[in-house]
């Protein structure tokens, strides 16, 4: 069966419209009829109702419309198996990563690779989770390191859950409450506070620990998907950064940065995790990946837990 005539199937199911469909595969109006057309007559069934102003499907399109799917995706993963095979260790992978991961992982794994495969060539991209879980989803990322609590569906993905890293209220050495022993969240009300995007579930989490005033909404003043800006905004003002602590330990570590001790001082916690599609292949190279970053948070984790057993 030709693939190209599935494509051109799949397209005027998902428009519903020649006119789109053909725009969407760059065809004319007429080729992209003669392919269905020629389509049907292989399969023996009418696969659209052409009457009305509309293209709807017919139940045997629908029959047709997921195994197509599946089929053209199967063919995709054995020419990037045979791809892979050809390639060994060179080849490319495209990594996405939401604002954390991209923090406390890309440059120590960037720099792993020049070391180890310089050969091998990277596209990332730094976003929000649920966009990169699309992404994922449509085949242009290899493998996403997100927030592993904003997936929402996690149907035909495989995710691997990463250490978790602990988070707290930074502020620098001289800000007025950097002296306080121990704070209340009305206390860090007083200033403008900065912090990533926050999934439902965090916010969740925030408000069952400090109550209505701990909502993200109401408790934070600027929300950046950057951190080097969250951390200079910190540095030269009273702002309060709630961070991961990994990704300001530079800060921390010299003492230009403190953590405040707030409330029962619980940790409040960052999950994160790799996610890919379950359908397709891991090259070598993929697969060293995925290790990298389990062992990378691992270490974070355990770092950051060593570093409050000694507070």
């Amino acid at each position: 069966m030709d693939t190209q005539k599935l494509k051109h199937f799949i397209a005027l199911a998902e428009h519903c419209s020649f006119h789109r469909a053909a725009d969407a595969v760059h065809l004319s109006q007429s080729a992209l009829s003669r392919s269905i057309q020629s389509l049907e007559e292989e399969l023996g069934v009418s696969l659209f109702d052409r009457s009305g102003n509309r293209t709807k499907i017919t139940p045997a399109g629908t029959v047709l419309l997921g195994n197509a799917r599946r089929l053209l995706l199967d063919t995709h993963e054995l020419m990037r198996e045979m791809a892979l095979f050809h390639e060994g260790n060179v080849g490319s992978i495209a990594l996405a990563v939401s604002p954390t991961p991209a923090s406390v992982f890309l440059a120590p794994y960037l720099a792993e690779v020049s070391r180890k495969r310089p050969g091998l060539r990277l596209d990332t991209w730094i976003g929000r989770t649920p966009e990169l879980v699309d992404a994922i989803r449509n085949e242009k990322y290899d493998v996403a390191i997100v927030d592993a609590s904003a997936i929402v569906d996690p149907d035909g993905l495989t995710v691997e859950h990463l250490a978790s890293l602990e988070g707290g209220f930074l502020v620098r050495h001289d800000h007025p409450l950097a002296g306080t022993s121990r704070c209340t969240l009305k206390d860090i009300g007083q200033y403008p506070v900065t912090c990533s995007p926050v999934s439902d579930d965090l916010a969740r989490r925030l408000v069952d620990r400090f109550g209505p005033g701990g909502h993200p909404a109401r408790l934070v003043t600027y929300f950046c998907d950057s951190y080097h800006v969250q951390r200079d905004l910190a540095l030269s003002s009273d702002t309060v950064a709630m961070s991961t602590l990994a990704a300001m330990q530079p800060e921390l570590g010299a003492g230009r940065l403190v953590r405040l001790v707030v409330d029962d001082d619980a940790p409040l916690l960052g999950h994160y995790a790799l996610v890919r599609l379950t359908a397709r292949s891991v090259s070598p190279a993929l697969a060293d990946l995925c290790v990298y970053a389990r062992d990378h948070f691992e270490r974070l984790s355990r770092e950051g837990r060593q570093g409050n057993e000694g507070k």
